[in-house]
């Protein structure tokens, strides 16, 4: 077995990253307006109302907008930077729209089939996002993201196994503003972000924002004429209306739009054992191996309507209704450029796919009681159509001549068909007592959700297949949560979460059960020396029942099959961050993340005879952590000056459950450079101008990669994350 040089963490950098909050979860937005002399508060609605963050008895992350802003983060696939060290978030690499998502090692690797669902649920403003595919679009607008960690099967339902992501967008403010930002940057990156908000009128509030990002590709084509390897060119639009109907009834509506034109990552041969390949770096390549004229970009469009209805009864119950409707039309064009031995393969993905949502929630509150209730209704039809193609002549088994380019042809190969419709009903609640002890330091948190699921599909690729799936699940949660002073604060917390189970279309299409996960966690928030300091820790245990396993066929890199594992899959762990106000101006944010995955021997798919064969948890680095730093100078004449620097460093870790690709630590800096509030005159509007640099020290890192061939392998492929880039943005707000 062929193992990488492995980048150890300096016991330096996880001395100061074990005592970390999200560096980059609550830090950065305390810079942005003036010297910072004590933390301020942080609002999360991650129990469906809001609340402080360290009032909150939930293991979370969050980003706030300035935060956003100053680390880059456009899109959820910039979530993949580490900002989070929990969390993985890493592009497909067929397509850099779709996004393979993990939290604390549970993520499933293939999950471009419209058959699979996630182990981490995202939502945009309470509207479930069930498709991977299109994840990677831009942002508008966004007020914060929160991240929570662990199950969260109560609140936020099913494939929420190992957590759930938030996007909250801002909503329009009924008060004339205009903010324009302007990027340039290495590749030709450009982008342009403007949002209008207009007055109110009658109540009505409304906002417009459009965006515009385009770059060039990293690695050149040696066909010309053609696209590059990671160039992306991007547009969407956002309507935003808000209408206070009455003193107790607002309507919230918003329309988006995206479409996103992509060109995939290039996969490299690391390992070439068969030697059909010419050289190649072992490093990571600026240009293509030999020239892939048959390589075109995959064409991404979705769009969606959200609709929320809030109805304050009393001042002490609320009816929310939230109403969702997306469409997503996606066409994937995909050339591996020779790398996958058969005989230049291509591939081609034709995804439709439409879903509706509608959740009623009932939120009140009683003497000592906190409660919520909530019915859930979500459908989805989906449908896929999956071609095979071949342009080059990898052997020379056709011209005699290896890797000479041919016609494109499909050499025969059926088409696979496949279609796929879901529904899903579910009914929770939660309540949360604060019993007469002294102090009323003690509160203690139950929640229920009852989901039923069907699910159903068919495939046709040279015969018919069919399946159907119905399943039910019921998932608690009960937390404790004890308030020693108005600084410090512990939790003991049991939850579990539920994830709808599939087929797997590349392979037999036969139905594997759904996926649980039961999680303890122990917890404690801390903010002290006049909120200087926050320091919160959280331990967990977790254990996956019928864990989703993906086991790709390394003698066929087309077909792959998934099965639930026959032994409990274990994955424990600590979570530790700290954001701290050391002297007037600077704040210093750290976290770290240790996860220690135990996955049993389990059978082996392929061999069918009972054969027990080693897997691991895949996407979950031993150690993880992030590091920012803020400084805000006093504000000078012209503006005010803020620097911000942050690195994030992750340890070796195994891409997929089985097979070669392990990929290597890796740790990444970036920076930025900020003069804000500069203005030529009173009434005039304020510029912002920052100089920004990513991958300060050029890192040569891999995303992602996948084994060909028996034992040994042929080959072994990966690809790289993206090089050091820098660039300039200019922002003008009134």
């Amino acid at each position: 077995m062929h193992t990488y040089p492995r980048l150890r963490l300096t016991p330096l950098f996880i001395s100061f990253a074990a005592l970390g909050h999200s560096a980059l979860g609550t830090a950065q937005s305390d810079v942005a307006a003036a010297r910072v002399t004590a933390l301020e508060e942080v609002i999360v609605t991650s129990q469906k109302r809001e609340q402080s963050l360290q009032d909150t008895p939930i293991a979370i992350s969050v980003l706030d907008a300035e935060q956003l802003d100053i680390l880059g983060i456009t899109n959820l696939g910039a979530l993949g930077g580490g900002a989070i060290p929990s969390l993985r978030i890493q592009p497909l690499g067929n397509t850099s729209t779709t996004l393979v998502a993990a939290i604390r090692g549970n993520g499933p690797t293939d999950i471009s089939q419209v058959t699979r669902e996630s182990a981490v649920a995202f939502y945009i403003d309470g509207i479930f996002m069930s498709r991977a595919q299109g994840l990677g679009l831009e942002l508008a607008d966004v007020e914060r993201i929160e991240v929570l960690r662990g199950p969260q099967g109560t609140l936020f339902g099913r494939n929420a196994t190992s957590g759930a992501v938030n996007v909250v967008s801002r909503k329009p403010s009924g008060e004339f503003g205009v903010k324009q930002t302007l990027t340039t940057g290495k590749y030709d990156e450009f982008r342009s972000v403007t949002r209008i908000d207009l007055p109110a009128v009658g109540g009505l509030s409304s906002k417009i924002d459009v965006l515009h990002a385009e770059r060039d590709g990293w690695v050149k084509n040696s066909a010309p004429g053609v696209a590059d390897f990671n160039e992306y060119d991007k547009d969407g639009a956002r309507l935003s209306l808000s209408w206070q109907a009455s003193d107790t009834l607002t309507l919230d509506y918003s329309y988006d739009y995206s479409n996103m034109q992509t060109a995939q990552g290039y996969f490299q041969a690391y390992v070439d054992n068969v030697g059909l390949l010419p050289p190649e770096t072992r490093g990571r390549a600026s240009r293509t191996r030999f020239p892939i004229a048959a390589f075109e970009p995959s064409d991404t469009d979705q769009q969606g309507h959200t609709l929320v209805a809030s109805w304050d009864i009393s001042e002490s119950l609320t009816v929310k209704s939230l109403t969702g409707y997306r469409e997503l039309d996606e066409d994937v064009n995909n050339n591996y450029g020779g790398v996958l031995y058969a005989n230049g393969l291509m591939d081609t993905s034709v995804i439709d796919q439409e879903q509706l949502s509608q959740e009623f929630q009932l939120i009140g509150s009683a003497d000592r009681f906190e409660w919520l209730a909530g019915l859930y209704y979500y459908e989805e039809d989906a449908a896929q159509v999956f071609t095979l193609f071949f342009s080059r002549d990898s052997d020379g088994g056709i011209t005699g001549t290896p890797n000479t380019a041919i016609p494109v042809t499909d050499f025969g190969l059926p088409q696979r068909f496949v279609e796929t419709d879901s529904e899903s009903i579910a009914a929770y609640g939660q309540v949360t007592w604060t019993p007469p002890v002294p102090g009323d330091r003690l509160a203690i948190t139950f929640g229920l959700r009852y989901t039923e699921d069907e699910k159903s599909g068919e495939r046709i690729e040279g015969g018919f297949s069919e399946f159907d799936l119905d399943t039910d699940s019921l998932d608690p949660t009960i937390t404790f949560d004890y308030t020693f002073s108005d600084s410090l604060s512990a939790y003991v917390k049991w939850a579990s979460a539920y994830k709808a189970g599939g087929v797997n279309a590349r392979a037999s299409f036969t139905p594997y059960e759904e996926e649980k996960s039961d999680a303890f966690e122990i917890g404690f928030k801390s903010q002290f020396a006049d909120n200087r300091v926050r320091l919160n820790a959280t331990l967990f245990w977790t254990d996956y029942k019928d864990m989703h396993i993906d086991f790709p066929n390394p003698a066929n890199i087309a077909l792959s099959e998934t099965f639930n594992a026959e032994k409990t899959v274990e994955v424990d762990g600590a979570e530790i961050d700290l954001t701290v106000v050391p002297l007037e101006g600077l704040v210093v944010g750290l976290s770290y993340t240790y996860l220690d995955g135990d996955m049993p021997l389990q059978p082996n798919p392929l061999a069918n005879d009972g054969t027990l064969s080693r897997f691991v948890v895949s996407q979950a680095p031993p150690h993880a952590g992030a590091l920012t730093v803020d400084y805000t100078w006093e504000p000078w004449d012209i503006g005010t000056l803020t620097a911000h620097f942050n690195a994030t460093s992750t340890d070796q870790y195994n891409y997929v459950s089985s097979g070669e690709p392990r990929l290597d630590g890796y740790t990444i800096m970036n920076a930025r450079l900020t003069l804000a509030d500069i203005r030529f005159g009173a009434d005039s509007g304020a510029f912002k101008v920052s100089v920004w640099g990513r991958n300060l020290t050029d890192e040569e890192y891999v995303v992602n990669g996948f084994s060909v061939g028996g034992d040994p392998v042929d080959t072994v492929t990966q690809l790289f994350g993206d090089p050091r880039t820098g660039g300039i943005d200019v922002t003008y707000e009134f």
